[in-house]
């Protein structure tokens, strides 16, 4: 089965959403659908709804005329990529070393792909968004934390143990707030939208509950023109102009694409997150290197799965 008629499908395996999608090679979703994760009930329930799911996805990909060829899963959670399984998830019970894409590889007979959300976003952005066409980018993702990814040549750069691209646990200020890591000052500690939340409420920002403003809250309000909201969101946007500043020193990418509900936020985060990199980055980066927002919007998580499966697929190919 060529590229050209054959269809891959994604998974997008959130805290609060599973998601599938089935694309073309050239990134066209052709189907999707969405349901609440059960996380409570953890992966003895969501796996086999997201083997349901998968299967009336190849379903209606068989009804377009598209014969389904590898399948590429999005996990919201640390991932051994090497082992192709699944290290454990920070909100659900069950996910402790399964080896997901196995199990998916077994029950469909087609080539799968497990890797962490992060990287899958970085991925689908290479192949489909923002960075197609450039040879190397950074992709960095800030919402609740911050994740990022490697990809040169249309491939992502996993490192020598699995962890490269993880710009959120760089540390940029070794006094600065503790992580979940465990580490002090890690960038996600400082820039990502929890840290946003707490900083407001370091500064007294007052929220809709007794626990004080979400991280989307005070961007509202910065973006309403409250001062100090404005101000935790500049102090937010610098840390991650540095630790991108960073990163790009040492990777020279072609581009940085920034993902996640936080870059939503549009210029008054962006603005202060491009002049701190261009101050902390070394010349020529500071100069040449572009930093844009995300461009597969609400379908980044299934489309970046779906990348997975072509690299599968293409995989298989190869050594076949």
């Amino acid at each position: 089965m060529s590229q050209d008629r054959g269809a891959f499908i994604g998974l997008d395996i959130g805290n609060t959403r599973l998601t599938v999608g089935v694309a073309r090679r050239d990134g066209v979703l052709v189907h999707s659908a969405e349901h609440p994760a059960p996380s409570d009930e953890g992966a003895a329930a969501a796996v086999p709804r997201l083997i349901a799911m998968a299967e009336e996805a190849c379903a209606a990909a068989r009804a377009q005329g598209h014969e389904p060829v590898a399948i590429g899963l999005g996990f919201g959670g640390p991932v051994d990529y090497e082992r192709q399984a699944t290290r454990r998830s920070f909100h659900s019970p069950g996910w402790e070393g399964l080896p997901l894409a196995e199990v998916f590889a077994e029950r469909f007979r087609l080539p799968a792909r497990l890797d962490n959300d992060a990287n899958a976003g970085g991925l689908g952005e290479a192949l489909f968004g923002a960075a197609k066409g450039f040879r190397s980018s950074l992709y960095v993702n800030v919402g609740t934390g911050i994740g990022g990814a490697i990809v040169i040549a249309d491939d992502l750069h996993h490192g020598a143990t699995g962890v490269a691209g993880e710009i959120g646990h760089t540390v940029i200020d070794p006094d600065g707030p503790p992580c979940n890591c465990g580490k002090r000052g890690c960038t996600e500690a400082l820039a990502s939208g929890t840290a946003i939340a707490r900083r407001a409420r370091a500064a007294g920002v007052r929220g809709a509950s007794p626990a004080g403003p979400t991280g989307r809250e005070v961007m509202a309000a910065a973006q309403q023109g409250d001062a100090t909201c404005r101000e935790v969101v500049r102090a937010a946007a610098n840390d991650l102009g540095l630790a991108i500043a960073n990163a790009v020193s040492v990777l020279d990418p072609g581009i940085v694409v920034i993902g996640g509900g936080v870059a939503e936020a549009g210029d008054i985060w962006f603005q202060p997150l491009r002049e701190s990199f261009a101050r902390h980055a070394v010349s020529p980066p500071a100069q040449c290197t572009r930093l844009v927002p995300a461009g597969l919007g609400y379908h980044a998580g299934v489309l970046g799965a779906a990348a997975l499966a072509i690299t599968a697929f293409e995989a298989g190919t190869r050594r076949g």
